[in-house]
């Protein structure tokens, strides 16, 4: 990030001032700021062109500028602080037997040909998974509804924010019929799916511009301190792991939901959405501070880059 932030242009007024100081001294640059607003020519009084301190000042209002947009983009990179409920108390511990969706995310690149009707959706399903646990509570006992009516209910739980805390019982969205999610999903798969959409956001979503980025060493410390701090206070989090521009390509979402330590190695578990039954692993390692994963059934092993996946409604 740092080094791109490096070669980012400065902005237009300032480089554009610069520019013409340099060619022509303190009274160019009056002449140009006149031109570009008027009320400099007019100033407070009629002495303000004469000021021999002008061009100074002008210049340091200048040099700020790319400061600004430096501290502007930070600011955009940064996951925002996630909201805490601190009179809550700690709600069910995630269960990837339970609270994930019993049918897989289709991987394309394996099936040349077909017309997969549900590919695609890792994104998706990784933040749906999360939002089910964070939103909605799961009534067995009371009587079953149509399926209209459960597409209906897991639309209203994809529009909750997944950034958000885990609500209070009293709040949740009530899915009747039902266990849990994976007894939901597998009753009434077509209904989950037809809440879904397209699939086009978890291919193409803008959040994913970040998998072009060189995430440095200490970025990726950071994510696996952040990724251990959630899953402490039992929020799963969405995540994307990348080995782009890798020629055996790995862009994919998952769900971090626990980790264990060995021997300086933390390896998270994540629910996977292509492949519902087996929870994948990914290892970070604090001498090298890089993530790493396992051989799947669908990639290779091998060196990743991590970032975390709704932050807040701009990550």
């Amino acid at each position: 990030m740092e080094r791109l932030l490096r070669q980012t242009p400065r902005g237009l007024g300032a480089g554009f001032a610069h520019k013409h100081l340099d060619e022509g001294g303190a009274g160019s640059e009056y002449r140009l700021m006149s031109r570009i607003s008027p009320q400099h020519g007019r100033g407070r009084g009629r002495g303000d062109a004469r000021d021999p301190d002008a061009g100074r000042r002008l210049r340091r209002r200048s040099s700020l500028l790319p400061t600004t947009l430096l501290g502007l983009l930070l600011t955009a990179c940064a996951p925002a602080p996630l909201a805490r409920v601190a009179d809550d108390p700690p709600g069910p511990r995630f269960d990837v037997g339970r609270d994930t969706f019993a049918f897989p995310n289709l991987v394309r690149a394996e099936r040349p040909g077909w017309n997969d009707a549900f590919a695609n959706y890792c994104i998706i399903m990784a933040r749906a998974a999360g939002q089910f646990f964070r939103a909605a509570r799961f009534d067995p006992e009371a009587p079953p509804v149509s399926s209209a009516e459960y597409t209906r209910l897991t639309r209203e739980v994809l529009a909750t924010p997944p950034w958000a805390p885990p609500r209070p019982a009293a709040a949740r969205i009530v899915i009747p019929g039902h266990p849990d999610l994976r007894a939901l999903s597998r009753a009434e798969e077509g209904a989950v799916k037809a809440a879904f959409g397209s699939n086009v956001l978890s291919m193409a979503h803008w959040r994913n511009w970040r998998v072009a980025v060189p995430l440095s060493p200490e970025h990726q410390a950071r994510v696996a301190s952040g990724l251990r701090e959630e899953v402490d206070a039992g929020r799963p989090a969405p995540l994307m792991i990348t080995n782009f521009p890798h020629a055996d390509l790995l862009n994919h979402a998952v769900l971090v939901y626990d980790y264990r330590t060995s021997a300086g190695v933390v390896e998270f578990l994540a629910y996977d959405p292509n492949d519902p039954g087996s929870p994948l692993s990914l290892h970070f390692d604090a001498a090298t501070r890089g993530f790493w994963v396992e051989p799947l059934p669908y990639s290779p092993p091998g060196r990743v880059r991590a970032f975390r996946l709704y932050t807040s409604p701009w990550l």
